[in-house]
């Protein structure tokens, strides 16, 4: 490149420089794509295993919480010798704080389970300002020339 009658035999001209900048971005996306694929598979492990406690709670308070809660309320009526509404009504609290804590538990797992999505979002938003960086130096390192 000449600028003013002068060579400038060591710098790079500006097809190297985006050849250049053009590898590096495509082996960034490459890269971005495979922490994608790794963090897909990430989450879809924790999700699945938050679905199966889900599922397994569920099954709990279906079949044998029923039958417990029916003998809570019998028990507080022939040991405490309260009425069977005030027995039932105490043994139904206790099966929805049951419920409440196994499903808590499982949503608190699927909620944690995206949470490996962040990496790549924060490895993309890291590449973005690189590339925009290179730009920007590449930019100003090789000025345009004025006739």
């Amino acid at each position: 490149m000449n600028t003013n009658g002068r060579s400038r035999p060591n710098e790079p001209g500006v097809t190297t420089s985006f050849a250049g900048l053009t590898h590096d971005v495509i082996e960034l996306a490459e890269l971005q794509a495979q922490l994608f694929a790794v963090d897909v598979k990430h989450t879809t492990t924790n999700v699945k295993t938050s679905l199966a406690m889900a599922i397994v709670g569920l099954c709990v308070l279906l079949s044998s919480l029923p039958v417990a809660l029916i003998a809570l309320a019998e028990l507080l009526v022939e040991k405490l010798d309260w009425t069977r509404a005030a027995g039932y009504g105490t043994a139904t609290l206790v099966g929805f704080l049951i419920s409440g804590a196994i499903l808590g538990a499982a949503y608190a797992q699927f909620r944690d389970g995206f949470s490996a999505l962040q990496r790549s979002r924060e490895e993309l938003n890291r590449n973005v300002a690189w590339i925009k960086s290179s730009l920007r130096n590449r930019a100003s390192a090789n000025p345009t020339v004025q006739d």
